[in-house]
């Protein structure tokens, strides 16, 4: 924890999951139960994979390993994307140290990943925000495109890969310094570098499971993953927003998978992103959750929920379309913590847009 001095001061932090992306993509998909505008669901991802599967190409080949190169009985696609990345990593290194004959012939679990990365992040980069105008409308609430950067008193922590909701801030000229963080640079050979006039210590969006539009070198992504990187290596991480790298490029998505016990705070810039989460959950006088339910195999965000503590939080918002989602924030905050704020709930966050942003 930073000292009280150096903290930023948080009106409303928004702390969004794939609940937020799914509402704010969705579109009536009449007879099709399938939309490329839409991001989905964990409980569908692999589905949505599998049926766009194209005839040919990298995409291809990389859906085929994804789905086949698999050893539970049950499929692949009979998962959520959360599950069946923890029990394919985990089975491969129960067989791995084990019974390393049942793997004979099969990808590790690093070249597993990094075939799945590169398929979420072609998925996500079609996928577009709805033509209700509720996404603009929300980060132009958040972020007022009249006042300074350096007056934003709101936050957004998101578990999200998508670029939905920073869309409106790239387009309207915002530094990637200032949304993100500012050691993002525009292209790999720029290396690790920040003028001082670039330092933006408070960053206005946490992206704490990375994104589609971020790149790092193949290697580092591998490292990270596996957690065999320096816990002091300072990575280059830049970020593109046209180009979408394969498999076989040497350079790769940085977009952490749901794996088993996350080495994500074993890299420098991870520990960066979930220490500023934890202080601004902290700070904030009110925080609203949208559509992340904290499961129960993502310790990281349950330690930093259910470990935080505040005598100045006013409100909490639980925007969800199960109720029961109110309940358990209730019972996973620190009791004072939960007991001093007033809480409020809405099914989703076009109800939730509509009454509290009009």
């Amino acid at each position: 924890m930073k000292q009280a001095a150096n903290r930023q001061q948080i009106d409303t932090l928004y702390v969004l999951g794939a609940g937020a992306s799914y509402g704010l993509t969705k579109v009536k998909t009449k007879k099709h139960p399938y939309s490329r505008q839409v991001t989905p669901l964990d409980a569908t991802f692999l589905k949505n994979l599998q049926h766009f599967q194209p005839a040919n190409g990298w995409r291809r080949a990389s859906t085929e390993l994804v789905l086949q190169q698999w050893f539970d009985r049950i499929a692949a696609v009979d998962h959520g994307l959360e599950e069946a990345i923890i029990k394919r990593v985990s089975q491969y290194d129960f067989l791995s140290n084990l019974h390393p004959t049942k793997i004979k012939g099969r990808c590790n679990n690093a070249e597993y990943l990094n075939h799945l990365s590169h398929l979420i992040t072609e998925f996500l980069s079609r996928c577009k925000a709805n033509n209700s105008g509720n996404a603009r409308k929300l980060i132009q609430h958040i972020f007022p495109a009249h006042k300074p950067v350096a007056e934003y008193t709101d936050r957004i922590i998101t578990f999200n890969y998508d670029t939905v909701l920073e869309r409106p801030l790239i387009d309207r000229g915002l530094s990637k310094k200032k949304i993100y963080f500012d050691r993002i640079v525009a292209r790999e050979e720029d290396g690790i570098r920040r003028y001082a006039d670039e330092k933006f210590p408070h960053p206005i969006m946490l992206k704490l499971h990375g994104s589609i539009n971020w790149r790092c070198n193949k290697r580092h992504f591998e490292e990270m993953i596996t957690g065999n990187i320096e816990s002091d290596e300072k990575i280059v991480v830049w970020s593109d927003d046209k180009g979408r790298p394969t498999p076989d490029d040497d350079d790769s998505p940085l977009i952490i998978p749901p794996i088993p016990n996350k080495p994500i705070t074993a890299t420098s810039l991870f520990r960066f992103l979930w220490t500023l989460a934890y202080e601004y959950m902290h700070q904030a006088k009110r925080i609203v959750i949208v559509g992340y339910s904290c499961p129960p195999t993502d310790t990281l965000a349950r330690t930093m929920f259910s470990q935080f503590t505040s005598r100045t939080l006013e409100e909490i918002f639980v925007v969800d379309p199960n109720a029961v989602a109110l309940k358990n924030y209730r019972e996973m905050l620190e009791p004072r913590t939960a007991a001093r704020a007033k809480w409020r709930y809405y099914p989703d966050i076009c109800a939730y847009i509509e009454s509290e942003l009009n």
